[in-house]
């Protein structure tokens, strides 16, 4: 009987043993993926300058090609439907070129001689887009432009560039010139002085060119592509409280809001993980599981009122407290 006693304490002392393993091994695999993660987020952007260093040694005698964080896509609007988050959508089809885009009244609107236009459906438009916001990887392309302007049979030309202290833009081939009538403004709307000009990228629209090398021109408008940052995150999370007051539900008197709307109008990216998501901006991430109340923020295991769950198609819902923990980073 004795024997007997020793054995079963034994196993019962093996059994606790190998649970312990297990759950450092389990924390050890955590550590390791926001280890990982957190690398991956806070050292691409070095590892981006190294390798544009590289490539700007390597190339050095030849003509200098100037990157923007904008692009400009353009098309012809089909539809324009309006979104539950209070947004619009419009849809460009097209064979070779398909892609969406959303617009709110923050967006600024333009036809290419510079005036205040409103978009409708069968116009021809060009949107400018800022390549460093997180955008969704879905075929075909859905961006959000800061600027949209219209193609008229109207004269002016609309052009993204950059100027140095002399006014002269990136390509070496274009001086501008101002004047009491050119107006200068940022995204959020705000007067500017011409200083503001300077390595700044923006739109600048013009009718005509002197000829002379380079270039030169009196632009009607100018646009600097950047807003006002206080301003710009007071309305992000002004637009998030109202997605949530728009999109939510009740469980056990919690109340639970969409955290992909969420989380990308405050700037995060979102990435599926099948069962829940990655949410990150910057240096901060934020791993959460469907049907758990804990997630990880960076490599601190935090909780939930309740748990992540699938009330919609597609669409994970968390508690409403997490967005004024999202808003705060």
């Amino acid at each position: 009987m004795g024997n007997f006693v020793t054995f079963s304490a034994s196993i019962r002392l093996i059994e606790r043993k190998q649970k312990r393993k297990e759950r450092k091994h389990e924390k050890n695999l955590v550590n390791s993926l926001c280890i990982g993660i957190a690398r991956q987020l806070c050292s691409a952007p070095g590892r981006a300058r190294t390798s544009a260093r590289k490539r700007s040694q390597r190339d050095c005698g030849k003509k200098a090609e100037v990157q923007f964080n904008y692009f400009q896509v353009s098309g012809t609007i089909s539809k324009i439907s309006k979104q539950e988050n209070g947004q619009f959508f419009a849809t460009i089809d097209s064979e070779q070129n398909p892609f969406g885009f959303y617009f709110d009244d923050e967006t600024l609107v333009f036809d290419n001689a510079g005036n205040a236009v409103e978009l409708k459906e069968g116009i021809k438009i060009t949107a400018f887009v800022d390549g460093t916001k997180p955008m969704i990887m879905i075929y075909p392309p859905q961006y959000s432009p800061d600027v949209v302007i219209v193609n008229t049979d109207n004269p002016g030309t609309v052009q993204l560039d950059k100027f140095d202290q002399k006014f002269l833009n990136a390509a070496k081939d274009l001086y501008i010139h101002f004047d009491e009538k050119t107006e200068i403004i940022n995204l959020s709307g705000k007067k500017l002085k011409k200083d503001s000009v300077i390595d700044k990228e923006v739109l600048i629209f013009y009718e005509v060119v002197l000829e002379s090398y380079p270039a030169q021109t009196g632009p009607s408008k100018v646009i600097v592509l950047e807003r006002d940052e206080n301003g710009q995150q007071a309305s992000n999370i002004e637009k998030a409280y109202k997605i949530a007051e728009q999109d939510h539900y009740y469980i056990n008197n919690v109340k639970m809001v969409p955290l992909r709307l969420i989380a990308e109008q405050l700037g995060y990216r979102v990435d599926s993980t099948g069962n829940g998501a990655v949410v990150s901006k910057g240096c901060v991430f934020y791993i959460i599981t469907r049907g758990k109340t804990s997630y990880i923020q960076n490599q601190t295991t935090k909780q939930f009122a309740k748990a992540p769950a699938l009330l919609e198609p597609r669409k994970t819902y968390v508690p409403y407290d997490f967005i004024e923990e999202l808003a705060g980073n």
